[in-house]
């Protein structure tokens, strides 16, 4: 995205600790009254918060506490824009909701027996029904990037 068309760019390194979650929710809230809308900003903070869980629980679990996470927000006129970056193994993202999506499609599909899996029916869900573009993919630096892209259009 082209830094100069953004209306807001923020940076966050925190921790990977459970308990950093106020410190996320605290600096997400800073996009609350921006030109997104409140249901496109919830819809992100609620995608925010279940990727920096996921890092915390999964990604950074054999990993130091101390290790860190960076998450960033961009909002330009046309997209808004999170990344959460981790440490982690690799995780194939795309495999797994595309299981998730032939699982929920069955007509016995209970989502209460599916807890752990719960984050990919979300992100699926936000992409199937709300228009977020989604991806996890491995960086040249050895860290792995969550996209969450949402196409906005600002009057």
């Amino acid at each position: 995205m082209d830094t100069n068309l953004l209306l807001h760019n923020s940076h966050l390194q925190v921790v990977s600790d459970i308990d950093e979650m106020a410190t996320v929710v605290e600096w997400f809230d800073q996009f609350r009254y921006t030109q997104i809308s409140y249901q496109i900003w919830l819809e992100g903070q609620t995608a925010l918060l279940e990727g920096f869980t996921n890092v915390v629980r999964h990604a950074h679990q054999h990993l130091s506490p101390e290790t860190l996470v960076d998450l960033e927000v961009q909002i330009s006129p046309e997209y808004f824009q999170i990344r959460i970056w981790d440490q982690g193994a690799f995780f194939d993202l795309e495999a797994a909701m595309e299981n998730v999506n032939q699982e929920t499609s069955q007509i016995e599909f209970n989502p209460l027996e599916h807890e752990s899996q719960w984050g990919c029916i979300f992100l699926l869900k936000l992409r199937k029904d709300y228009g977020w573009t989604i991806s996890y993919t491995r960086t040249l630096d050895n860290r792995n990037c969550l996209l969450l892209n949402k196409k906005i259009a600002i009057s």
